[in-house]
């Protein structure tokens, strides 16, 4: 069975990849993984904050994610995909995409054109933009 990955932010345009993915995986007879990557707070804050504070920021994400990811899932059934897995990653997003699609074999990554970052003006999302460029496997980027 070959797996199609999607990347999810919880933003619009990565509900409409969540869409399409779902969609092709239904068509393809695929497994659809939908990961979400936490960036979190860049490591030199860490160490400024207590591990009280720590703790709170990781379960924080932790939970973020599994709420994003819990949505994408109802998203991608709704489009009548049967095969839904879910992984999450935290750290530089692009990285965790390309390892966790490397680590799972999949066919294809699909992203949004943008996603919920800071820079929304831009035609092409910066995460989209190096996934095109670095991935090892076809990416769709969805408008």
């Amino acid at each position: 069975m070959t797996k199609i990955l999607v990347a999810t932010d919880g933003s619009d345009g990565a509900d409409r990849a969540v869409d399409y993915a779902a969609n092709l995986a239904k068509v393809l007879n695929d497994e659809l993984l939908i990961v979400n990557v936490a960036c979190g707070i860049p490591a030199p804050l860490f160490r400024h904050l207590t591990s009280r504070q720590n703790a709170w920021i990781r379960e924080t994400e932790n939970a973020m994610s599994a709420e994003i990811l819990s949505k994408a899932r109802a998203r991608a059934r709704s489009q009548g995909c049967g095969k839904v897995l879910l992984d999450s990653g935290s750290g530089d997003v692009v990285k965790t995409i390309i390892k966790i699609a490397q680590d799972k074999g999949v066919r294809t990554i699909i992203v949004g054109k943008r996603g919920a970052g800071r820079v929304k003006g831009l035609l092409l999302g910066s995460v989209s933009q190096k996934l095109v460029s670095l991935a090892p496997c076809p990416v769709v980027v969805v408008p």
